[in-house]
This record gives C-alpha cells, sequence and structure tokens, in this order.
C-alpha cells in the first residue's frame, strides 16, 4: 500500500446499522444491508441509481447465489431473495437458546458453504452465540460462546479463516487452521486484539491481509497475516462497520458504517454516520467465492 488514501462517499444516508457490502461484478454494483432498519439495498455505481428493500426481519451477512441472486443472512436463517418481486425465501434456519437473537456477519468458503453466526439483540447478554456453516441443507454448528459474533474472512489460499468478537468484554480476532475439502476449523488462537476501537467486519486483499472497520475507533486497519498491524486509515465516522473490496479491478474498498448510538450532539459532528464510504487504497482484493444454489423451501414475507 503505497501513496494516501482517496475516501469518497459512495451514498450519503443515515443507516442505523449498515452492514455487509458485498460487490456484485455481474451488474457493477454494491449491495449492503441496514440491520435495524430492516432495508437490503443496492446501488449501481456508474449511475448511482440507489434501490431499497424494506424487509420484515433483520438482516445481517450478504452473499451472491451461483446464479447471481442475492443469499441473505437474517433472523435466525438464510434465505434467497427474488429482486424482482421483493420477497425472501427461507432455506435453512438455526434453533437459538433464545427468542432475542439474530444471524450477524458471515463469509463464503471457497467450497461454497455459508459461514454465518448468531448474536443478541442487544449484545450484553451472556455468550451464547454461534458460529454456523451452511452446508448440504442444513445448518452446524462451528464455533460457540461467542457474544458479539463478527469479522469473517478466509485467506486467498483457503487454508485460514478468521472470527472476531466485537463485544467490549471481548475485543478479540482469531485465526483458525481451515481445511477446504471438510469444512473444519482447527487450532483456534489469537491473532490480533486491537488497541483502537472494536474489531467489526473485515475482508482480505489478495496479499493475504486483513482489513478490518474499527467500530468507535474511527478507522479501517490492515494487518499481514502474522496479525501485525500495517496500516491504519481515518474515515470521517467513529463507527464504520464493514468493509469489502469492490470494482472494475477490485481495487475499492467500500465501507459501511452505522448511526445507531450516537446522541443528537454526535450526529451532528457525524454528519456521514450511515454512509457508505468508497476508499482506494492502492491494493486489490480477489473475487469471493459464490454459494452454491439450493432451492427455497419457504417463503417469508417482504416488501419493497
Amino acid at each position: 500500500m503505497t501513496g494516501v488514501p482517496k475516501i469518497s462517499v459512495f451514498h450519503d444516508g443515515r443507516d442505523r446499522v449498515g452492514e455487509s457490502p458485498l460487490w456484485d461484478a455481474g451488474s457493477a454494483s454494491l449491495w449492503w444491508v441496514d440491520i435495524e432498519g430492516m432495508a437490503l439495498r443496492c446501488k449501481h455505481v456508474a449511475s448511482g441509481q440507489l434501490t431499497s428493500f424494506a424487509l420484515d426481519i433483520m438482516p445481517g451477512a450478504l452473499a451472491l447465489d451461483e446464479d447471481g441472486s442475492v443469499i441473505v443472512a437474517a433472523g435466525v436463517g438464510w434465505y434467497r431473495f427474488d429482486a424482482e418481486a421483493g420477497v425472501l425465501a427461507l432455506i435453512a434456519e438455526v434453533t437459538t437458546p433464545r427468542t432475542d437473537m439474530r444471524m450477524n456477519d458471515g463469509v463464503v468458503d471457497p467450497a461454497g458453504r455459508f459461514w454465518a453466526g448468531t448474536m443478541h439483540m442487544p449484545p450484553e447478554r451472556e455468550p451464547m452465540g454461534t458460529l454456523y456453516v451452511f452446508d448440504d441443507n442444513k445448518a452446524v454448528a462451528a464455533v460457540e460462546g461467542l457474544r458479539t459474533q463478527n469479522g469473517c474472512a478466509i485467506s486467498p489460499d483457503g487454508k485460514t479463516f478468521y472470527l472476531a468478537d466485537s463485544h467490549p468484554a471481548v475485543r478479540t480476532i482469531w485465526a483458525f487452521d481451515f481445511d477446504v475439502d471438510t469444512g473444519v476449523l482447527a487450532n483456534r488462537r489469537v491473532f490480533h486484539k486491537p488497541s483502537r476501537g472494536r474489531p467489526d467486519g473485515a475482508c482480505i486483499d489478495a496479499d493475504g491481509c486483513y482489513w478490518f472497520a474499527a467500530v468507535e475507533g474511527g478507522c479501517i486497519t490492515r494487518l499481514d497475516p502474522d496479525g501485525n498491524e500495517i496500516a491504519s486509515i481515518d474515515l470521517p465516522m467513529s463507527r464504520p462497520t464493514k468493509p469489502a473490496f469492490g470494482g472494475d479491478d477490485l481495487s475499492t474498498i467500500f465501507v459501511t458504517s452505522m448511526s445507531a448510538g450516537l446522541d443528537t450532539a454526535q450526529l451532528a459532528g457525524e454528519p456521514l454516520a450511515g454512509s457508505v464510504l468508497a476508499v482506494e487504497v492502492g491494493v486489490r482484493g480477489f473475487a469471493q467465492p459464490r454459494f452454491r444454489r439450493i432451492p427455497a423451501r419457504q417463503p417469508a414475507a417482504a416488501g419493497s
């Protein structure tokens, strides 16, 4: 990474909890969600056209299906989204120990499995969150005892899986050895503990470096494969939530953010809180795997 990063506003908005930016190369568009606003958004880069869909459940993580449709980890399950009809169709769900839980962050691995985890709403309760892997029409618990599950990412060679817990009492990013063939995680170890902010969503660049949004830290941070901080980029908001590479050559980092939790004075001082930024950092990402197609089995209501 060389030079001074160029930061611009991709979408000027007030998302309550903007999250899960997802680059769609087929349409040259960016998808993302507003979790607390219960909305799914898509903005075309060239035209600037924004389409928003109102949902009846809180969305969390996003992925693209093999056919180009959007898969949403929402509520306590995974849904296929029909953009023309504005409808979600349930394809799998999990049983949680409490009713006040929802899906949060996720990632698709090179074999097409969709990993996503649960957390409490609000996230002050006991560590009952779980990271699940959705594969072969079923979801299986992979990591338990999480509070605010976050930071899912996989190295370019597919051998390392990353997971974070954003809760103030944890503030930790872990790394695991990952077997793509079996989907098994092993050798869990501490990868990094941020000194600034809490580790929220993350992505990986083509060099294998891990980028995470430091919520309440006002920056995105780059870690080398050994977990050492090698760069930090200040942003014009205190609560960025997740970075993702996109653009024609995957050299733009799109960063979502949140306005929730800020009082009136703080909102006045952060006019871009809840917006989506575009950051040119001089490094590239790599094309993310797609979720393997699984037929929808049960519709769920959504409005557009």
